[in-house]
Formats: structure tokens, sequence, C-alpha cells
């Protein structure tokens, strides 16, 4: 009886096993040119050896294991279920050649957890490693071993076959019948008591398992997805007239501190930077703190670079991706299935360049499963860090930690942000422990560009003695004369009101916070950037707004009224005024020096407050560079105010912890759960968009149906709690018994939508 080719894939696009192990090999050889070099730096030329031969062969066998009749049989029929774990017969035909080593040794380990890690049970049990090693269990799992090892037989020759052409394997000696392989039970035992003792940096060996199980994790993983190139090389760009900052950034090889203005050109000095440093395949990164602004990045860097090369990575990257889709095409499932698969590819080990926040990196640091992925890609790479002043302490803790990390895998970092405290510059070089140098535009020898551009007035600082909600009168006078006005509340409770307010003076007047659904907030934000740019068919002529457009909308106002906020948020709401220049002799920037101290105690460390009015600068003058940067200087010369501190020390200590439970080949039992802690929110379902939601549910449109969610801090999700407005729904969803309209979004008798922290 003839036995056909065995498959590694069924279904519309058949695969054979054979085509497949090649390809994920060809994979991994190209990411071995890329990565060999950083390999070497971490574990020396000799242990660099052994991971690029133990890869090879990992590449090439790891899904022999599916050469047996059941597992083929599944393929073809799905109500068959073979319940064995494949790539324990893949692990156990490389223990069972004549080949013993280290190279061998370390693709059997890599090969054996491809799918599932070292705590996964099925996998221990596959193995003969059962938890409860009483007689008739281990009977039991060492008799199924070896029925399924029978299942073989039918394949066993062209299993000889295949090894035998690979000149790769030319050393691995496959066993005549499989009968000889052996249940790797004592590897699986000796394994697991090694990999217990190790953690990400105890010594070489530890980096080799990290390192093989990550990166024939990243080729399997992108293979079976259909992407079978490793991208290595970028397209040359074409380099603008540079100013002299960007020439020096540019040609400056190592880390490096960049603090320049808004409208200076950080950008081209970040990707000349990291094109400068670009030694082979390593991968750039290029991270920001708000999802609007990374897709905004994502879309200039693919203008440069191609869409082939950059992959925009954030939490709710598939929506961006959907909603575009969705526009152009008109028809639900055809933009889901472009949006999947945008968003996958984006995550694989693929682009060499990646849009992302910094949560995308720490997630892998967190052990969530297949880590070894991240850590894998992250070697070698170059680490671009913009608006570097935008986090709070906490997230500044999480991040100085990972550089640490970072730079033992031979990473290299460029931080940069127009405001730039000391003190922050200070935790980074710390963090470095190693030589950087610091660029800022002034400190250059100054052309004639930046001559102007440091002398040019944008801003003139007018302060007044009252609340925000006092200055309407001023706005609808600033209004009515022509101006475009940019108003924003630290709260959305009132911004509402202020909208309220001023709609019934004003034509032209809208809303814009974070307590809208998905849907509302993007529609929004399109429909007035339209407006903006001299597009769409609205009319914006003020601008009510909470701390959402400080980084994620590319606009430009004529004036602004804002209630205070720290001293680096202020400069950035100032920075969407008179944002290129238009207005040649600056306007002015209008601020509320009073505020409720009780409500803004859960969204500012109030401390942080006094500062910024106290070292502001006079009323009337005008905020050239050196006055802002004299302002930031005075209000962090003592670096963290005591709260502050305190939630940085507590980070801190805490992922020092993680780091120290991250062992190869097993995923951290709590690390998704301790990394989901991270994120200061949930998303509500209000009570009012129930039925178009369950609608959208029922057609099974679940994209469309997330879209009506709304994100709310954990302090308002654990007060409405309290007052008993939640319910769970059956798909997990929880449904708020508030309010919700889609010109003022969330709606809430009492001021809790800004709650984020309950003390």
């Amino acid at each position: 009886m003839k036995i056909e080719e065995p498959l590694a894939k069924s279904g519309q696009q058949t695969v054979t096993l054979d085509l497949h192990l090649r390809q994920v090999a060809d994979y991994v050889k190209d990411a071995i040119e890329a990565y060999k070099p950083y390999w070497i730096n971490l574990v020396g030329n000799e242990y660099a050896k052994i991971l690029c031969n133990a890869l090879i062969i990992a590449a090439f066998t790891h899904d022999l294991g599916k050469a047996t009749s059941g597992f083929q049989k599944t393929l073809n029929d799905r109500k068959y279920h073979w319940e064995f774990r494949h790539e324990v017969l893949s692990a156990a035909l490389l223990l069972a050649s004549c080949r013993h080593d280290d190279v061998m040794t370390l693709a059997a380990a890599a090969v054996l957890t491809h799918h599932r890690d070292l705590n996964d049970a099925q996998l221990l049990q596959n193995a003969g490693f059962v938890p409860l090693p009483e007689p008739d269990i281990l009977e039991s799992a060492i008799r199924k071993f070896y029925e399924k090892l029978d299942e073989m037989d039918p394949y066993w020759e062209w299993v000889r076959k295949f090894c035998e052409k690979q000149p790769e394997l030319s050393e691995l000696c496959v066993p005549e019948f499989p009968e000889k392989l052996s249940i790797p039970t004592e590897f699986i035992e000796r394994l697991k008591g090694e990999t217990d003792n190790l953690t990400l940096f105890s010594d070489s060996k530890s980096k080799l398992l990290f390192l093989a199980r990550g990166w024939l994790l990243a080729a399997d993983h992108a293979v079976s997805a259909g992407v079978l190139e490793f991208k290595k090389n970028l397209p040359k760009t074409s380099v603008p007239t540079l100013r002299q900052f960007q020439k020096y950034v540019g040609e400056h090889q190592g880390n490096v501190l960049l603090e320049a203005p808004t409208g200076s050109g950080k950008t081209l000095a970040a990707v000349l930077w990291a094109l400068r440093n670009r030694k082979h395949g390593e991968r750039i990164f290029y991270l920001l703190p708000y999802q609007a602004s990374i897709e905004a990045m994502a879309d200039n860097l693919e203008r440069e670079f191609g869409k082939d090369n950059v992959g925009a990575v954030h939490a709710r990257a598939i929506d961006y991706a959907f909603r575009e889709y969705f526009e152009n095409i008109g028809e639900y499932e055809a933009a889901v299935l472009e949006a999947k698969n945008e968003n996958d590819i984006n995550r694989l080990v693929h682009k060499p360049v990646k849009v992302a926040t910094p949560f995308q990196l720490l997630k892998w640091l967190f052990g969530i499963p297949r880590f070894e992925i991240g850590i894998s890609e992250m070697v070698g790479g170059l680490f671009i860090f913009d608006e570097i002043h935008a986090y709070d302490a906490h997230t500044v803790a999480l991040i100085i930690e990972m550089i640490r990390v970072l730079k033992q895998l031979d990473g290299r970092f460029l931080f940069m942000s127009a405001t730039f405290p000391p003190f922050l510059k200070k935790l980074l070089r710390e963090a470095l422990d190693s030589s950087v140098i610091e660029f800022g535009i002034e400190r250059e020898n100054i052309d004639e560009w930046t001559k102007q551009f440091l002398t040019k007035v944008r801003h003139r600082l007018h302060w007044y003695d009252e609340p925000i909600e006092s200055l309407v009168p001023e706005i609808i006078k600033e209004a009515t004369a022509g101006k475009r006005v940019l108003v924003i509340a630290n709260r959305v409770a009132q911004a509402q009101e202020l909208y309220r307010q001023l709609q019934e003076h004003l034509k032209g007047v809208y809303l814009l916070h974070g307590r809208f659904t998905h849907r509302d907030r993007v529609e929004k934000e399109k429909a007035i950037i339209g407006s903006l740019k001299g597009k769409g068919n609205i009319d914006v002529r003020v601008l009510v707004a909470t701390q959402v457009v400080e980084v994620s909308l590319d606009v430009s106002f004529d004036t602004i009224f804002t209630e205070v906020a720290p001293v680096d948020d202020l400069l950035q709401r100032f920075g969407r005024v008179n944002r290129y220049g238009e207005h040649i002799e600056g306007v002015e920037v209008h601020v509320a020096r009073v505020f409720n101290e009780k409500s803004l105690r859960s969204i500012y460390d109030i401390e942080r407050l006094h500062k910024t009015l106290e070292s502001g600068p006079p009323d009337g003058e005008p905020l050239t560079h050196k006055a802002v940067t004299e302002w930031v200087k005075k209000v962090y010369e003592e670096g963290w105010t005591p709260k502050e501190q305190k939630r940085y020390d507590q980070a801190r200590c805490a992922f020092q912890n993680v780091l120290q439970s991250l062992h190869p080949l097993q995923t951290a039992p709590e690390g998704e759960a301790q990394f989901r802690k991270l994120f200061q929110g949930i998303e509500l379902l209000p009570r009012c968009l129930y039925e178009e939601y369950e609608v959208h549910r029922a057609d099974k449109r679940y994209l469309l149906a997330n879209q009506l969610l709304v994100p709310v801090p954990n302090g308002t999700f654990w007060m409405l709690n309290k007052k008993g407005k939640l319910r769970l729904l059956k798909d997990g969803t929880l449904m708020a018994d508030v309010g919700y309209d889609d010109e003022l979004g969330l709606l809430s008798t009492e001021d809790i939508l800004d709650i984020s922290i309950i003390e």
C-alpha cells in the first residue's frame, strides 16, 4: 500500500510536511544571518555556533512527529481527536540520534517546547513525566507513547529519506525503525531541573535556551501564517537638507539623549540615527506613549520605508485596521479578514520597523506565553523612545528596568523629548551604565535655521487667577473675533459642561475626550482633523477637550484656554496652537490658575501642579525655548515628589521580582495577569447601546460590537460597581447603568468619570 506524502497543514491551502520544514529552516537561516553577530556578543563565538546549528536542526525536525497515521487523519477528519503532542515524538527522534552533544540537546529542547512550555500538563504526560508517578498512571503514559510511535511506521521511510536529503542533518543518524525511539521522560526531568534554576541572564546556557525556543517559535509562526521572508534590509531613503542637530544625531554611533522643541525635526533625526547604527538585520522599535500617535507615526514611516517594512503594534491595532478597511471595502467579513491578517503579520518577527507603546515590549518580560519570541527579537535592537517625558512614575520605573535588560541584550537607545527634565536624564544614564551622548538643538554649532527657530516666539503666556469655567466670556469673545479656539479641561464632566455653555452662544463647537465609544472617538477625531486641515464637511471654531489632544492630534489652533496642568503637559497643549508658525508674531495662550484640588487629586500630583504655578514665567512673557527649558528644570529640580517616588520605588521593586522569576522554556504562571494590571482602566458598555451591541453580536460582527465600548479608569469602575451600576453580560462584557450621548459621551450625575484611584 502506497503512503501519500505527509502533510503539515490541510484545508484551503494544503502544505506538505516537507515544504513546511524547509520553509521554516530557510526562515531560521535568514534570522541567523541577521542576528549571529549579536549572539556572539551575548554568549561568545562557540556558544553562538551551537545555537546556530541547533536552530537549523530544530527547524528541519520540529514537526516530524506529524508523520503519523493518527495526526494525518486529524488533518482530513476534524471530528477525529488524536490527543497527543506531536512534538514529543519529534524530540524523541532527535534524542535517539547517536549524536549526543550540546547542539542536539539544545535542538531537542526547542523542538519539545515549540508549542507548549515545560509546565504544560499534556506535554509532560505524553512524555511520561506524570504528576503522580503511580505505576498504573505511568504505565498508561508509556503505553500511549509507544502506541503513537507505532503510527509512525507507515511514514518512517519518508522520515529517513527526508533527513538524509538535508545536508544539515547529516549527523542525525535516524534509527532504522521507530521502535528504537525512547520516551523522553529523563530528558524532561533533567531539563525541568535545570531551567528551574536558570533565569534570563544566569549564564550562557540560559540565554541559549531562551533564544533557541524564541527563534524556532518565531519562524514556525511566520511560515504558518504564510510569511516566508525574514526581512533584513530596508530600502534606501531620500535625505533632505539636514539641520545641524539632525546631522550630528544622524552621524552618531551609540546611545543618545536628544532634547529639541516640537516642530524642529526630531523624528527625522531619530530615523537617521537608527539607520546609522543598524549593522545587520536587527529591528528598529519606535516607541510612543499613545495609540493615536502610533498610528500617525506608522503612516509617516510607511511613506519612508513602505508598508511591508513597518508595523503598528498596540492593544487596539486590529480595531484601527478594521475601521480603515471597513470604510474602504464596506463589507464586514472582508474587512475583518484584512484587519486580522495585517494585525497578525505586524506582530510576527517579520517587519524590520515596529511602532509601538513600551508596553508591547514590557509584556514579554512578564513571561506571558511564548515570551521568548519577544526577547529573541529585541536582541541587538535599536530603541527610539519618543515623548519620553510623558510617562508617570510607575511606568518610568518599568521602562528604566526594561532598559537595563535590553542593554544586556546588546540594545542601543535614543531618548528624545521637547521637554526633558534633568532628573529623568539622570535616571536614563544610570540605567544605561555606559557612554551616552546628549544632543540639544541649541547646544551644537548653531546654523541660521536654528537661530531663527530658537528666537521665534510662537506663544505668549497669559495667567488668570480664576477657574477655567469663569473664562467662558473670554472664549466666546475670541471665537467671535474669528479665531479657532482650543479649550482644555482636566476632567470629562468639566469639559462637557463647558461644551454645553459654549454651544448656547456659538456655532461650530465640538467636544472630544476619552469617554466616548471607540467608534465615536475615531469619527470625531477624523472629522476635527479634516476640518482643521481644510477638508471635511464640518467647521470647527471651538474644540473643547481633555488631555486627549496633548499628543494625539496633529492640529493647529489660533489660541488656547486651558486649566493648569503639570508643566510638560501644559507645553504639549500649547503645541496644538500656532503649531506651524502660521502666526508670525506669536499668539497668546491662556491658563487658569485656580483649580479644584479635591477633583484633580486622582488625575495629577497636586504638588507638581503647585510647582508648575510657582515656577512659571510671569504674565505676558514670550515662551522661548530657553524660557520653557528653564521652567521645566525648576519644576523637576528635585525629581519625583514624595508620592511619585513611592510609586516609582514600588513599581521598580515589583518588576525586578518579576524579572527574577523568568525561567527559560517556562511561562510565568502569573505573568499575564500581572501585565494586565499595568493598565489603569477598563471598558464598559453603556446600557443605552445594549440593543445595538447585541445585534452585532448576534450577527457575529464582534469588531463592530467592540467599537461600542467606552474606556474608563479603574477608579470609575470601582465607584460604579460600589453603586450597583454594573452588570456582567454573558460574554464577559461589563454593562454600565450610566447614560451616553454621541455628542457628550458617557454621562454621570456625579463627577466620577476621571477617578483613576480611590484614596
